[in-house]
């Protein structure tokens, strides 16, 4: 339950700041600051344990070994910063730089490391819970296993991602060679024309409809959690263990 109270107040509260005044961040998906769409999820996964601890249940290894992987991979990815503004860095000055980093959006709407310092409190109540309260009960089963389809999920993602960079790549070249007298100008100057022009086109449209797509399958696999039922597929695979896997696919091409 607490889940749920969570992720429908954090998803209301992200959309009253995206369709309210300067909400809209141009050239992300779904027009959100980068990154928001994996905070929601993981703040939902890495609080799913609650569910379990109320009722005083084992937690489920897909369940552990997703919140362990998902930390992991949040703090990695939300390590640096958009590549673009990195490099304005070094031409521009100290105070407009500030400037630019202090409009910047971050991940909900919210001040930097709110979420980090949230997934943070969470584990440590978590641990607490345990030696104070009640032994939390944890099922690990074939986690050797779950690691390995883990990665192979994030491998793809990332092959995915880097096919994305490529083709982006190609349309900066044509972006450049559309500047005009662009070869007259330094490398510091096209990239100053070059970051006044908007994000967006099919790129943008194909991460947006995967961001809602994975954002419903694992909606999805933490309601067949709650509810305690799960369908066998081909090979006998888990239906919500696969749903759930697919956080996997979504950092990997998100990173």
């Amino acid at each position: 339950m607490i889940t749920w109270i969570l992720g429908i107040a954090l998803i209301i509260f992200v959309l009253i700041k995206r369709f309210g005044k300067d909400g809209r961040v141009e050239g992300y998906p779904l027009g959100m600051p980068r990154g928001t769409v994996r905070a929601i999820i993981t703040l939902m996964v890495v609080s799913f344990p609650f569910t379990y601890i109320i009722a005083n249940s084992q937690i489920p290894s897909e369940i552990v070994n997703t919140i362990f992987i998902l930390v992991a991979f949040y703090f990695e990815a939300r390590k640096g910063e958009d590549n673009r503004l990195k490099i304005i860095e070094e031409v521009k000055d100290t105070k407009e730089v500030s400037e630019e980093k202090r409009k910047t959006k971050k991940p909900l709407y919210l001040p930097r490391y709110t979420v980090r310092i949230f997934l943070m409190m969470l584990l440590i109540v978590f641990y607490l819970i345990d030696i104070f309260v009640q032994q939390i009960s944890l099922e690990l089963t074939n986690t050797l296993v779950d690691i390995l389809v883990i990665a192979i999920l994030y491998f793809i993602g990332t092959f995915f991602r880097a096919l994305v960079q490529l083709f982006q790549k190609k349309k900066l070249k044509e972006q450049i060679e559309g500047i005009q007298n662009y070869q007259e100008l330094s490398k510091y100057d096209i990239l100053e024309k070059l970051d006044e022009q908007k994000r967006g086109g099919i790129t943008n449209v194909g991460k947006s409809l995967f961001s809602i797509m994975v954002f419903i399958a694992v909606t999805a696999a933490l309601f067949l959690f709650t509810v305690n039922i799960d369908f066998p597929l081909i090979f006998n695979v888990s239906l919500r263990r696969s749903l759930l896997l697919l956080i996997n696919l979504y950092y990997g091409f998100r990173d």
